[in-house]
């Protein structure tokens, strides 16, 4: 069986190269990684991943959140927050969109794993 193949939307490099490893070291296809909203939206498109994992604040003017409902109106596929920022109202605007999951992005390798693999199955059920 072929490995989940996963999209990283993060503007702090060293961060989403760090997720890129734990990721591969988990046993996932890391497949892109982009830092805006647009390139989210367009990398989905073209690369059509198993799962996306998303920041809530990229650069640029589209947060993750936008990102994500525009993606979401194209395409379905499961995606995960991965933020700093847990605040009620961004957690609404968050579920709102769609998610399968938010996580902090320090979660550890067990959570991280158990979050994808639980956005994975449900998406699978549906």
């Amino acid at each position: 069986m072929k490995p989940s193949s996963i999209l990283i939307v993060e503007d702090e490099i060293i961060l989403a190269t760090d997720l890129e490893a734990r990721l591969m070291d988990l046993g996932y296809r890391v497949i892109g990684i982009v830092c805006t909203g647009p390139a989210a939206i367009n990398a989905a498109e073209q690369f059509l991943p198993d799962l996306i994992l998303m920041d809530i604040r990229l650069s640029g003017k589209m947060d993750g959140i936008d990102a994500a409902l525009e993606i979401r109106r194209n395409r379905d596929i499961p995606l995960l927050f991965l933020s700093a920022w847990a605040d009620e109202q961004t957690r609404q605007r968050a579920q709102a969109a769609g998610t399968h999951g938010f996580l902090s992005k320090l979660a550890p390798d067990c959570d991280l794993h158990t979050a994808i693999e639980m956005a994975l199955a449900g998406h699978s059920i549906k």
